[in-house]
């Protein structure tokens, strides 16, 4: 599977969404994570490889941005309850980004809000994760 990028434009020419389709299987987290950190990070280490391997470094956002994470599901899954979506492995996808260069970090500076969905539609593109990157501007 390939990465698809879309990028919508303001009328200021200025990006106004990001959205982008990542061949990355959202976990549940349902195996619990104890004290096995280095699972963690490992998986982290693997999904930062893949991402450098498809070329997806970049600088990171000039501002704060907000995220909707969509889980797509692939063939045969079900939907978890919406409390679960955030809970997996989301976290070291995020931190893999960060490595990579989309974000400084991940801290509220600059992810001000992180949404989950889900999409059981487009199951011949899934299992992935895509992310909707937004600006955040304050009211």
């Amino acid at each position: 599977m390939g990465i698809s990028t879309r990028l919508d434009h303001g009328r200021n020419g200025k990006i106004r969404t990001m959205t982008i389709i990542l061949p990355i299987k959202l976990t549940n987290g349902n195996t619990g994570r104890g004290n096995a950190w280095y699972m963690s990070a490992a998986f982290r280490d693997k999904v930062e490889k893949k991402f450098r391997t498809l070329g997806l470094a970049r600088s990171p956002f000039a501002m704060p941005v907000s995220i909707t994470v969509t889980r797509i599901l692939g063939k045969g899954e079900r939907l978890w309850d919406s409390s679960s979506i955030l809970r997996g492995n989301y976290k070291e996808i995020e931190d893999a980004l960060v490595a990579i260069g989309w974000f400084v970090d991940d801290s509220p500076k600059h992810i001000v809000w992180t949404n989950g969905r889900q999409d059981d539609t487009r199951r011949d593109k899934g299992p992935a994760v895509e992310l909707e990157i937004l600006p955040y501007y304050k009211d």
